[in-house]
C-alpha cells in the first residue's frame, strides 16, 4: 500500500503479507527471515517475545551515518547478535516482505533516535505490535504514521479479520488521532497551515498550573474561552521559541524539508534555531570509524548546506575545534527563561536549568516545527522535587539525581512526566548544578526537567549574554 493511501479505514493483512515475531529464541527469528517460517500470535505467549528492544539494537550508531531512511533500512536491527553474528543480515527485513513486526514489553527503549522506527517503515513495515512502547519511540512512530496495536489485535488480523482504523487510534487524544489517521506529522501540519484543520478552543478552565503547564499555556495556539489554562492530557498546538540539531540529524531535517516543501523552503525564527558540530567531530582518525568517513563527511556537508540555506545559528567546528556540546552551549547562548525549546538531542532537557521547557524530538518532528513554528504537545503530568538544606562537601547534583533514579525513577514515578525542581535547597545550587538536575531527567525516562528561576539564574545569564540595546 502506497503512502498516499495509508492508512486505510479498514486494516487487514493482505494475502502474502507476513508478520515478523521478535522472539527471545533468536534462531526462530532467523528461520522467519531466511527459511520462510511464518508464526502465529495464537500459538505464542507474550513471554516468548523480546522485551526492552533498544533503539541502539534497531539502528546502531554506525547505521545512523546514513541520512537516507531507505539506506538505513538496509541495516535494520543490525545490533541484534547471536553468538557474535548479526541475526539480521543486510536487507533481511526489506527482503522478508513483512507488513508487521511484533515484540514484548517496552519496545524502543534507550536513545530517542528516530532512525529506529524509520528502519521498520522503509522496510515495508507499517504496523507495530507490542505489549507497551517507550514514550519517545511511540511518538516517533506516530509522527511517521505507523499504526501501533496490541497482541490481541494482531491475533484478530492473522485470523482474517478486518479492524477499523479507529481501533488503532481511539486511545489517543484528538490531535494525535488526526496525525495518525492522516498518515503522519507532515500531512497533519500542512492541513493545519492550510486551514483544513482548525482545532477547537482548549476546554480546560481557570485553575492553578505547574511550571510546564504555564509554559505550554503561554505558547498554545488554541487557548480556551477562559484564557490560557491547560491540564495533564490536554492536546494542544504550541509555538516553539528555540531549537537545534546536530550533525547526526541535520541532514535528515534538510532532506525532509526539501522533499515536503521544495528546495526554496524557509524556517521560522532562524535566530533562535541552531546547528552544532559536536557529535562526530572527533571521528576522524579513529580506526573503527574509518569505513564510514565518507558518510560522516556527507552529514557534515549537508549540515553546512542547511545552515547556509536557512541562516540559523552556526556552531560548526572552527579549525577542528567544536564550540561545545549542543545542550550546554544552547543554554549559555540563546535559551531564555520561559522558552519552549525542541531539539534533536535526548539531553535537550538540560535547558530546563534556564527555567525553560525543553525536550528532545526526532528529525521529522523537528523539521515540521522548524518550518511551521509550532508543534503538537500533549501536556505531561508533573512531579515536583522540593529541595531543602545544603549539599555536603563532595556531594553534587548528580548524586541527588542518582538518588532520584534509585528511588523514584525505579518505580516509574518520573515516567514521561515533567520533573520540576524548587525549594530553598535548589537556591543553594549553582545554575550549572541545576542544569545537571534537568539534564539527567532523560535518564529517569521523564519528558523533561525544569528548575525554578531566580536572581542567581538571571545573573548567570547576564554574564554570558551580550548587552541588548534598544
Amino acid at each position: 500500500m502506497s503512502d498516499a493511501t495509508w492508512p486505510p479505514q479498514r486494516v487487514r493483512l493482505a494475502p502474502g503479507e507476513r508478520v515478523l515475531f521478535l522472539t527471545k529464541d533468536l534462531r526462530l527469528i532467523e528461520r522467519q527471515l531466511y527459511e520462510g517460517l511464518n508464526l502465529r500470535m495464537a500459538d505464542l505467549q507474550v513471554s516468548d517475545l523480546l522485551d526492552d528492544i533498544n533503539t541502539d539494537v534497531m539502528t546502531p550508531a554506525w547505521v545512523c551515518f546514513d541520512h537516507d531512511p531507505a539506506e538505513i533500512a538496509k541495516n535494520a536491527y543490525a545490533g541484534l547478535l547471536r553468538e557474535g553474528k548479526r541475526v539480521f543480515r543486510q536487507n533481511a527485513l526489506i527482503d522478508g516482505g513483512f507488513a508487521a513486526i511484533v515484540s514484548g514489553f517496552r519496545k524502543g527503549t534507550g536513545s530517542s533516535r528516530e532512525t529506529a522506527p524509520q528502519c521498520e517503515r522503509w522496510s515495508g513495515v507499517r504496523m507495530v505490535f507490542a505489549a507497551s512502547f517507550a514514550p519517545i519511540h511511540e511518538r516517533n512512530n506516530i509522527n511517521l504514521g505507523q499504526l501501533m496495536g496490541d497482541h490481541a489485535m494482531l491475533a484478530r488480523l492473522q485470523g482474517g479479520e478486518e479492524i477499523l482504523l479507529e481501533e488503532f487510534t481511539r486511545r489517543y487524544d484528538p490531535v494525535t488521532r488526526l496525525i495518525l489517521e492522516g498518515g503522519g506529522l507532515f500531512s497533519f501540519s500542512k492541513r493545519v497551515a492550510s486551514g483544513e484543520i482548525v482545532l477547537p478552543p482548549n476546554a480546560t478552565g481557570r485553575q492553578p498550573m505547574t511550571m510546564a503547564e504555564k509554559m505550554i499555556a503561554a505558547k498554545m495556539l488554541n487557548p480556551g474561552r477562559d484564557g490560557r489554562f491547560v491540564q495533564p492530557g490536554d492536546a494542544v498546538l504550541a509555538r516553539v521559541d528555540a531549537g537545534y540539531s546536530h550533525e547526526f540529524t541535520t541532514a535528515q531535517v534538510h532532506e525532509f524539508l526539501r522533499q515536503e516543501y521544495g528546495n526554496d523552503y524557509q524556517v521560522q525564527n532562524p535566530q533562535k534555531l541552531a546547528v552544532f558540530e559536536d557529535h562526530l567531530l572527533y571521528a576522524d582518525g579513529v580506526a573503527r570509524m574509518a569505513p564510514f568517513s565518507s558518510k560522516i563527511q556527507t552529514l557534515r556537508d549537508l549540515q553546512r548546506e542547511f545552515q547556509r540555506h536557512t541562516g540559523v545559528r552556526d556552531y560548526g567546528a572552527v579549525d577542528g575545534v567544536s564550540p561545545g556540546i549542543c545542550h550546554q552551549v544552547a543554554r549559555e547562548d540563546f535559551v531564555d527563561p520561559g522558552d519552549f525549546v525542541q531539539a534533536t538531542d535526548s539531553h535537550t532537557c538540560m535547558g530546563g536549568g534556564n527555567n525553560a521547557l525543553s525536550y528532545g524530538v526526532g528529525a521529522t518532528e523537528y523539521a515540521a516545527l522548524a518550518y511551521s513554528g509550532f508543534t503538537f504537545v500533549q501536556v505531561p503530568e508533573s512531579i515536583r522535587f522540593e529541595l531543602h538544606g545544603v549539599l555536603d562537601s563532595g556531594c553534587t547534583a548528580k548524586d541527588v539525581m542518582l538518588h532520584i533514579l534509585a528511588t523514584f525513577a525505579k518505580r516509574e514515578d518520573t515516567l514521561n512526566r515533567s520533573m520540576e525542581f524548587g525549594g530553598p535547597g535548589l537556591r543553594s545550587l549553582h545554575p550549572d548544578e541545576r542544569a545537571t538536575l534537568c539534564n539527567m531527567a532523560t535518564e529517569c525516562t521523564a519528558r523533561t526537567g525544569i528548575a525554578e528561576g531566580d536572581r542567581a539564574l538571571a545573573e548567570w545569564l547576564a554574564e554570558r549574554r551580550p548587552r541588548r540595546t534598544s
